[in-house]
């Protein structure tokens, strides 16, 4: 009987799975990113970087490490799910690039759980493709992740595991030219990843081509600091738009930040503590609300990054 019970627990879990989200979704992680919307493939140039695009860490000034909690679709009863996300960024020098280490769950309490493990490296290329800095700065970058996830078969013995892990990449590139414009490509998922327990269940892969625009000030309506990006996300024959902007005010230190995708719409807010030989601390805020699940009066995420 038990044996019959963990059987139907699982595929009644498994179609749920796939009909609420993808496995290995790239949706929640990086509140700066969030409230952009999540468009940050060719704006990727801080630790969120390793998740959107790890061709980004190459411009990475600082070290830096961030880590965010969230809790998601807050309003909803009975419905517990949360993400979380850390990451580091550690430039090298200019000669060898910058490496990456990243760390992503989502998570459904007693029920479901996604991990994600990454180690980036990234390298801008200038110098080894003879190219003008004074025109475009280009970089190329791989991440190699391991999936893991976890499912809870609500029963005390099964003959079915509970963990499935694989190994898979990413790679990236990412242009950012002297005019403030960037194009930037991600690719997720390179190698087939299969995490499925009864059956073949393999992590689909992710396509992504990032356009942004930086100025120092937006002419006309003269917004300082300004910079706006568009993403398209191509997965398993569907594509998917998400745009953004961002703000910054108040000597740079207040970061406003609106987004959107066609099921959601975000905002964040960031502030910027600075102390004695460049570092800093920043504390990031994103709101996301739901355009399609009435019950939801939408998700918090927060992170708190330290540049040194």
């Amino acid at each position: 009987m038990k044996k019959v019970l963990a059987v139907l627990l699982l595929t009644i879990m498994v179609a749920m799975s796939q009909q609420v989200y993808a496995a290995f979704d790239d949706t929640y992680w990086g509140v700066r990113a969030l409230g952009m919307g999540g468009a940050f493939t060719a704006v990727s140039n801080d630790a969120n970087a390793p998740l959107y695009n790890v061709a980004g860490t190459a411009f990475a000034a600082q070290r830096e490490v961030t880590l965010m909690g969230s809790r998601l679709f807050a309003g909803l009863d009975g419905v517990e799910v949360g993400a979380n996300y850390a990451g580091y960024v550690h430039p090298i020098s200019a000669k060898y690039g910058s490496i990456s280490f990243a760390w992503s769950s989502i998570s459904t309490p007693g029920l479901r759980r996604e991990d994600s493990f990454n180690v980036g490296y990234a390298r801008i290329l200038n110098d080894i493709l003879r190219l003008d800095k004074e025109v475009v700065e280009l970089s190329a970058g791989v991440n190699f992740k391991y999936l893991m996830q976890e499912v809870k078969f609500g029963v005390e013995e099964t003959e079915f595991e509970t963990y499935k892990g694989a190994a898979t990449g990413d790679i990236g590139i990412l242009a950012m030219f002297a005019n403030g414009i960037g194009v930037g490509f991600s690719s997720k998922y390179i190698v087939p990843a299969d995490i499925g327990f009864m059956e073949k269940d393999e992590v689909k892969n992710i396509n992504v081509v990032g356009l942004s625009y930086y100025s120092d000030e937006l002419p006309l309506i003269k917004i300082p600091y300004f910079t706006a990006a568009l993403d398209v996300m191509f997965r398993d024959s569907e594509t998917f738009i998400r745009a953004g902007v961002e703000s910054y005010i108040l000597d740079r230190k207040l970061a406003i930040r609106l987004g959107g995708r066609e099921e959601a719409f975000d905002i964040g807010f960031g502030y910027e503590f600075a102390f004695a030989n460049e570092t800093k601390l920043i504390v990031d805020y994103a709101f996301e609300l739901p355009l399609e699940l009435e019950e939801s009066y939408g998700s918090h995420f927060i992170a708190l990054s330290f540049r040194f």
